[in-house]
């Protein structure tokens, strides 16, 4: 007999189980059978929590999304060092990377689904560009605190998310990352630029 469980943890056992069948089957070979199954619950356990296969998935993204987005608001109001607080921000999301493997890819079974699904598309455009917009926020602090050149705040954020989504994508597929070598660099470009003043 399933033990009762309250909601919110039912859903994430649900939730997580349906992240690992995503990333082992693919979203359209998944079917509603095999979430229940990895869940270790009834069919009939999993459209109680959910009308479908496709909210389950929006579901995780949204999540995913939202998680992201509270640690950055969060880490955005300690009074620390700007560049200490970058840095703390940049080790987070690589050291949770690389200890929830299953989060990275994921990741490429979402922009699976936006190359096949225009639906899925505009959901993740308009989440990245919330996204972004929390991270130019972020930039805009710094610019007004002085610890940061007026630059424009915007696409200083896109091009620190692609950064962040570009690694995310190298772990996804397994490329082996040394993370404090890549955060000494990453703080040294960011702190001094790449080129030399007379080049």
């Amino acid at each position: 007999m399933t033990r009762h469980l309250p909601e919110d943890v039912r859903r994430k056992q649900i939730l997580d189980a349906a992240r690992r069948c995503f990333i082992e089957k693919g979203y359209f070979p998944t079917r509603m059978e095999d979430i229940a199954a990895e869940a270790h619950l009834s069919k009939g356990g999993i459209y109680f929590h959910f009308e479908s296969k496709r909210q389950i998935f929006e579901t995780l993204v949204r999540e995913e999304f939202r998680e992201s987005a509270a640690f950055l608001s969060e880490a955005s109001r300690e009074e620390n060092d700007f560049g200490l607080m970058l840095s703390e921000m940049a080790r987070h999301y690589l050291e949770f990377f690389r200890s929830r493997p299953d989060y990275p890819r994921f990741f490429m079974v979402m922009g699976e689904m936006a190359g096949r699904d225009p639906q899925v598309r505009g959901m993740l455009a308009e989440l990245q560009a919330e996204y972004t917009r929390a991270i130019a926020a972020v930039i805009k602090k710094g610019i007004e605190s002085g610890a940061v050149r007026p630059l424009d705040a915007e696409a200083v954020a896109m091009l620190l998310k692609g950064i962040v989504d570009a690694l995310e994508g190298y772990m996804a597929i397994g490329v082996s990352m040394d993370t404090e070598r890549l955060l000494s660099v990453g703080m040294e470009m960011l702190s001094h630029g790449l080129l030399q003043k007379d080049a």
